[in-house]
């Protein structure tokens, strides 16, 4: 901006001194001079390489083809300023009162390239001029321009710094400047192919060009929307002042911004986006959002945000608030019922436009069918990685609290570690797996990590473990205590039902498949444990229960198991009648072995007895059951020395 103000009192100094000379020194002299004086004061070659017109009648002019301003010589991109002609009309009795007033000033064609280092320089930012009378804050006093105009201009803007890079075509603008020191600012112009139009006010430039704020207020408009600031600007830039915008598209504001635009989701500003609140910018570059108010599509937020520049990429701080957030996807069967998992491409480029730090409440949240809340979270973007800590959510009549995370680094990853409790099984189920045979609470555990770049190969891939634990309920569609009475398959349809009063189970998942090996089903009626898989990533299931009949006075104990196979939208569920009779068949087997060892046990006794009688009556001993040969031959050699003592004794005449 400086720069700008600064060549137009340099232009009309000129132009003043130049057409007095006109009569005595030819057009190419005063064009030398007049680019020469123009260098000196901006710091930078000037070149008018064109003719060069006076005009005399009815007003005092030049007209100059070819005008150009150098860039420094560190920017290789070309001039900062290129234009077809500059013509420049004052009013006679500026010249005679001395007065310095313009009444047009008209840039044809002009290309304007403007670069920022990546050590900071500015290729705008000029060196002080010295030419007598050429400082920029009383030039820009002393100037009054009636009507400055671009035509058919361009401007470019490189930022090696962030790497942003800004385009506009089709520039006409309009600018005024009168003597009390406002500024109106009007024109049209084309940002990523849309074309729109822009409007700049001012109270007092001079302030602005001193360095202090001036009230003022720009506006845009375009087919796609409005953005309008009211309030103080500066050159740093600055402002503090009340913004508003509402639009359905934001493609221009982002090229005007230097970054691609995201494809935002239906329920993100897809539709529409409005932004209303006090906004500021600091000279630090910092920006900062209060009693802001945020619509997408249609969802209302408050904000109070934070906006600061990061090493790679700004930062977003504060808290967001609303009554409701739709989003998209859902309950349908594209996502989760008989058609399986979508293989729609998931777009998570928009992760690695910001990194933020917020801090979420909502009332309600709206995910197709499928409705939560109220939600409280504190939500962790960094490097495209999305965290979601989650204090609360409101769900299906209980709460789930834990950690979700959503990583964008090196493709599209899932994971978290929730916990639920008091959670109504039937709509749970029947919105997240078009699955509606169970009815009752819920409780439990999982922790879990998926990868793949659509959801059904994150299902398919998905790995993990938990546990499950369901209080009092209902299977719908199965009586399994009349199954296994009767062991009748038949016990099953839409008025069928199986009562329980608990059920636990601990589970692990790898490559998209659910093992359990524990189910745990407590009834009055007896109750059944269960194993088997689930296929996540197919919706489907093989699973067998083994319910047990409680005894009573007629009958006993029944266990008959239950085989549950096929696509969650159907299973099929029947009587395992195979593995029931190879179960009969092996109790059978190990009836018949245990007879058979006790008839082979109570011959060996048997055996063991007569070999003992016999070796009583041979040894005159008496062995007992359980007695060793070892023992047999001990009580033999007492005998023995027993006689042989007796005989010993006799023979000294001392034995009986």
């Amino acid at each position: 901006m400086r720069w700008i103000i600064r060549l137009l009192g340099v232009v009309v100094t000129l132009a003043v001194l130049g057409l007095a000379a006109l009569l005595m020194v030819p057009a190419e002299r005063i064009a030398g001079l007049a680019a020469a004086q123009l260098g000196q004061s901006l710091g930078r070659a000037v070149t008018i390489s064109g003719a060069v017109q006076p005009i005399f009648w009815p007003h005092l002019g030049v007209r100059a083809e070819g005008v150009g301003v150098a860039n420094p010589d560190w920017v290789s991109e070309g001039p900062m300023l290129s234009a077809t002609a500059l013509s420049v009309r004052l009013p006679w009795a500026a010249i005679l009162d001395g007065t310095p007033q313009i009444d047009e000033i008209t840039l044809i064609a002009p290309q304007i390239t403007l670069v920022r280092a990546a050590d900071g320089r500015a290729s705008w930012e000029v060196a002080t001029g010295t030419a007598p009378g050429a400082g920029t804050q009383s030039t820009t006093a002393a100037i009054a321009i009636a009507m400055a105009e671009i035509t058919d201009g361009s401007l470019r803007y490189i930022d090696a710094q962030s790497g942003q890079r800004v385009a506009l075509t089709g520039i006409d603008a309009r600018l005024a400047l009168p003597r009390d020191g406002t500024l109106s600012l009007a024109g049209r112009a084309t940002a990523q192919g849309v074309p729109m139009s822009f409007s700049l006010e001012l109270a007092a430039l001079p302030d602005l060009m001193a360095g202090r704020l001036s009230a003022g207020a720009l506006g845009l408009e375009w087919a796609g929307g409005t953005a309008r600031f009211d309030g103080q600007l500066g050159l740093t830039p600055v402002f503090n002042g009340q913004l508003a915008l509402d639009a359905s598209d934001l493609a221009p504001l982002a090229g005007l911004a230097g970054v691609a635009m995201p494809d935002l989701p239906q329920g993100f500003g897809r539709q529409r986006v409005a932004l209303s609140g006090q906004v500021a910018l600091s000279d630090e570059g910092s920006a900062h959002l209060r009693d802001g108010r945020l619509q997408l599509d249609q969802t209302s937020f408050a904000l109070a945000l934070d906006l600061t520049q990061g090493a790679e990429r700004p930062m977003i701080r504060g808290t967001v608030t609303g009554d409701a957030l739709t989003l998209p996807g859902g309950g349908d069967d594209s996502a989760t019922g008989g058609q399986g998992w979508s293989r729609a491409p998931i777009d998570v480029s928009g992760l690695f436009a910001t990194d933020a730090e917020i801090a979420l409440q909502l009332g309600a949240v709206a995910l197709g069918d499928i409705a939560l809340g109220p939600v409280d979270l504190n939500a962790t973007l960094t490097r495209g990685r999305l965290v979601f800590d989650i204090a609360r959510i409101t769900a299906y009549g209980g709460a789930v609290s834990g950690q979700f995370v959503v990583n964008g680094r090196g493709g599209l990853s899932v994971g978290g570690d929730l916990s639920a409790r008091d959670i109504a099984l039937l709509p749970m189920l029947r919105d997240f797996a078009g699955f509606e045979r169970l009815e009752g609470t819920g409780a439990g555990r999982l922790r879990f990590l998926g990868v793949g770049n659509d959801m059904a190969s994150i299902m398919d891939g998905l790995s993990g473990e938990g546990e499950l634990r369901l209080g009092a309920g209902v299977v719908r569609g199965i009586d399994l205590a009349a199954m296994i009475r009767n062991r009748d398959p038949g016990a099953q349809g839409t008025g069928a039902r199986t009562v329980y009063d608990s059920v636990s189970a601990r589970f692990v998942i790898a490559d998209g498949v659910l093992a359990n090996e524990d189910l745990t089903l407590a009834a009055g009626w007896g109750g059944a444990t269960g194993a088997g898989r689930v296929d996540l990533g197919g919706q489907s299931f093989d699973y067998r229960m083994i319910p047990a009949i409680s005894p009573t006075a007629d009958i006993g104990a029944i266990r008959v198991p239950v085989l549950i196979r096929g696509p969650w939208s159907g299973p099929s569920i029947r009587l395992d009648l195979e593995y029931l009779a190879q179960q009969e068949l092996a109790a059978e087997r190990a009836r018949l072995e245990a007879e058979a060892q006790a008839r082979i046990d109570a011959e060996v006794d048997r055996l063991e007895a007569e070999a003992r009688a016999r070796a009583n009556e041979a040894l005159g001993t008496q062995l007992q059951q359980g007695d060793t040969v070892q023992d047999a031959r001990d009580a033999l050699e007492q005998r023995l020395r027993d006689e042989a003592e007796q005989q010993l004794l006799r023979l000294l005449g001392r034995g009986n």
